[in-house]
């Protein structure tokens, strides 16, 4: 599979799709990209709409929403999101915009609840629901074979805040715990931020190294 990143305007949240380039459909994680960002980077990819498959959320925090109904009415495919999330796609207390805008923002609900160890497939890959709660209650990572798409959980030498609705310290540190334990030296792309390794991340990231955990 290769993943490609949608330029997305205004909150700086990674809209990343994973294409499955032996039968051209696709996946796309956390939709903060507009319907026209989207119709344009599959014009440029030469991907069909209803290629599709599904739109996943690594959790319900409105930078990594907002485009997700334009895109289901664009496609057709359905969204997915955990069920620890599943109300901040109408909930605008819970998804965060009303926090910072003073405004409601109110989405239609998800088509496909999640639950930890899900397995969805796309073409002949795997992508298999991990969650790790603390930034939210309902965040997840997407785990494929090479790579770990950890949304809000971990960044680039960081990781999500947890003072938000649904945060929490002491749970994102057991989710990280869980993430540097694996044996195998993923790649992470994250909801923020640039592409690195778990690795990288326990060797440099100052939340994860030193005993921080």
């Amino acid at each position: 599979m290769k993943t490609v990143r949608i330029q997305a305007e205004g909150y700086g949240a990674n809209c990343w799709v994973l294409i499955d380039e032996e039968c051209g459909d696709y996946v796309l994680i956390d939709p903060s990209a507009t319907g026209e960002a989207f119709l344009d980077f599959i014009e440029k990819r030469g991907l069909k709409k209803e290629g599709l498959k599904y739109i996943l959320l690594t959790h319900g925090h409105f930078d990594h929403i907002t485009g997700a109904d334009e895109i289901r009415d664009i496609t057709g495919a359905p969204l997915a999101v955990h069920e620890g999330d599943s109300d901040c796609l109408y909930d605008p207390d819970k998804n965060a915009y009303k926090y910072f805008f003073r405004e409601d923002l109110i989405l239609r609900p998800a088509d496909i609840i999640l639950h930890d160890g899900d397995v969805l497939t796309l073409g002949k890959n795997e992508i298999k629901v991990v969650h790790t709660p603390g930034h939210t209650l309902g965040s997840v990572c997407y785990f494929t074979e090479d790579i770990i798409y950890t949304g809000d959980t971990l960044f680039d030498r960081s990781i999500g805040r947890t003072d938000l609705y649904g945060g929490s310290q002491a749970t994102l540190e057991e989710s990280l715990r869980k993430l540097v334990s694996l044996e195998k030296d993923y790649t992470i792309y994250p909801g923020h931020g640039s592409v690195s390794t778990i690795s990288k991340q326990i060797k440099f990231n100052p939340y994860l190294y030193g005993g921080n955990l």
